[in-house]
């Protein structure tokens, strides 16, 4: 008996929802060498993604800020250039899948698998907060300041 592409999805999800399969994936989930591999990949993902956007708009070879140039890795955020919001109508992200609801690690995979693309840019965590206030029209008050 062969079985469609629907029905062999359905009988996956069935297997899947097994509460003894929950349990072994969760098990093999939850060691202790599998969570460090995740942890690993995860940081590297991210400082690949600011060292990217760090080359690209501030011409430097090491992760930094975009606009006062704060190189400490644990305060660097990927910021949209354009506004998070205003991002949703990007006709080039919309084909690419893009959604404002990702969230940092779906955000910093979601870069990778589509190859870094325009709109985005490696703020400070004060620089990003900065640029989101109201008055300040999506800009940083430093930008365009000696430093």
């Amino acid at each position: 008996m062969v079985l469609t592409e629907e029905e062999r999805k359905a009988k996956q999800k069935e297997y899947y929802q097994r509460p003894e399969v929950k349990a072994r994936k969760k098990e093999l989930r939850d060691r202790p060498e599998v969570k460090a591999r995740k942890k690993e990949r995860k940081q590297n993902n991210r400082l690949n993604v600011l060292q990217h956007y760090s080359k690209l708009l501030s011409n430097s070879e090491s992760a930094c800020c975009n606009c006062c140039k704060e190189s400490e890795i644990n305060f660097l955020a990927i910021d949209h250039i354009a506004g998070k919001k205003q991002m949703d109508s990007e006709p080039e992200l919309i084909k690419l899948g893009y959604r404002s609801t990702f969230q940092t690690n779906g955000l910093i995979r979601w870069i990778l698998n589509n190859n870094f693309p325009k709109g985005f840019q490696v703020l400070c965590t004060n620089c990003n907060t900065a640029k989101s206030y109201p008055k300040n029209n999506n800009k940083c008050p430093l930008e365009g300041k000696p430093h």
